[in-house]
């Protein structure tokens, strides 16, 4: 499913190229999606390859949509390495091994990182979610995506508070183009 090019927070907007989700999910609908990520992710023996696999089939379904031409570099939204620690691994850059399965664009983990260990966004109440991530972002380098196509992957929007904080600090660098893929769109 492709949706709009503005990602909105407090009456604010970020323009973005393209955009997707594998998925949309309610409580109604969608709920095998959503099982998987939360076993991936929490399940009692979390499971990485969850990840890679619907990264690779969200790539078979979007290869003729256009989503991943001219992108420079898939970019998961970066961990904290307290979390990244704790879990193992970012869910986010295991979709982007499974992307990339399928469209051989390379993967690019070092110039998006995250600053602060903040709560979970899926324990934070819908409203109070654009705090929670505020400032929680930089860009290392950004000089090196100056002109780039970015495709900025996640596993699930709910608010877009997220992607809305990372494209913050990119938007800044000189032609750098962003897009955004995640494999599932929740709401509430």
């Amino acid at each position: 499913m492709l949706f709009a090019e503005y990602i909105c927070c407090s009456h604010r907007k970020i323009h973005f190229e393209r955009g997707a989700a594998f998925a949309y999910y309610n409580r109604q609908r969608g709920r095998i999606l959503r099982q998987l990520i939360e076993r991936g992710k929490f399940g009692v023996s979390p499971n990485p390859m969850i990840f890679h696999e619907l990264g690779r089939v969200a790539a078979m379904d979007y290869l003729d949509a256009e989503l991943f031409d001219d992108v420079d570099y898939l970019v998961p939204v970066p961990l904290h390495p307290r979390r990244l620690r704790q879990r193992g691994f970012n869910q986010a850059e295991y979709i982007c091994k499974g992307l990339h399965a399928v469209t051989k664009i390379p993967i690019d983990t070092s110039h998006l990182v995250r600053l602060k260990n903040n709560p979970h966004q899926s324990r934070s109440e819908f409203d109070k979610r654009h705090d929670n991530v505020k400032d929680l972002f930089a860009v290392r380098y950004p000089e090196e995506w100056k002109n780039k196509h970015i495709l900025l992957v996640d596993d699930v929007i709910t608010s877009g508070a997220t992607l809305f904080e990372c494209m913050k600090q990119m938007t800044p660098i000189r032609g750098c183009r962003i897009s955004v893929f995640a494999l599932g769109w929740a709401h509430n």
